[in-house]
């Protein structure tokens, strides 16, 4: 039995370091990668996409020591992570005019939109708001991959935000330091439960049944009832 606690643990720690530590270095070497390659939708595009799913994943594994959300918002999140870029494929088609701009729904006008959405549902909170994650974390990686950069507070300016490379390894560094030494501490010690589904409206407990109890037949007994008498009513649980 010791044995057996002693495997599971060291399976546990090596899986509590692998995921973060695996997921920053591909999203580097993907990142990478993509500098080196000559532009192209089929040949860049996949590469690119690895890397923002990667980051935004580790991303999310930080928000997750914090909050304590349903599965829904991950997956939303991860998935808007990269289908964010679909925005390109009218600017690809030249119907938008110049590529030399990211387009406009790289703004947090997008993520604006999806917020307020998801104030405004109840039911689909969850995932709207794991889509607006999603898509801060994607624009993160954008501003860090230098020119074109992203016009961050479009209509309000039209001025491109953009860091140099150096940001970007030190946002995934930052990222996957903040996991590993929060989780070897054990901090923070509660989650904030957030997208909790509320009780159905006009719930009421159900109540109890009263149901009367006969007395003995046998005449005379202590429990009989007679005339008068009336019979005392028994309270049956649930």
């Amino acid at each position: 039995m010791n044995s057996w606690k002693r495997d599971y643990g060291v399976l546990r720690t090596v899986r509590w370091w692998a995921g973060p530590l695996l997921l920053a270095a591909v999203a580097l070497a993907f990142d990478a990668a993509g500098r080196r390659i000559p532009f192209g939708v089929w040949t860049t595009g996949p590469v690119d996409e690895v890397a923002h799913l990667c980051t935004a994943a580790l991303g999310l594994l930080v928000l997750a020591l914090f909050i304590d959300a349903p599965r829904r918002f991950y997956i939303a999140a991860l998935i808007a992570s990269v289908a964010i870029d679909l925005d390109h494929i009218p600017l690809y088609l030249g119907l938008l005019g110049s590529q030399a701009q990211r387009p406009v729904t790289h703004s947090l006008s997008t993520v604006t939109g999806f917020v307020v959405a998801a104030v405004a549902s109840r039911r689909h909170r969850a995932v709207l708001a794991g889509v607006a994650a999603g898509l801060v974390l994607h624009f993160a990686r954008d501003i860090a991959e230098g020119y074109p950069g992203v016009r961050v507070f479009w209509p309000l300016q039209d001025t491109s935000w953009m860091v140099s490379h150096r940001w970007f390894l030190g946002m995934i560094i930052v990222l996957m330091a903040t996991r590993l030494v929060l989780m070897g501490v054990g901090l923070p010690t509660t989650r904030i439960p957030v997208f909790r589904a509320p009780s159905p409206s006009g719930w009421l407990p159900r109540r109890r049944r009263v149901i009367p109890v006969a007395g003995p037949q046998a005449s005379g007994g202590s429990g009989s009832s007679g005339p008068g008498r009336e019979r005392a009513p028994h309270r049956v649980g649930r």
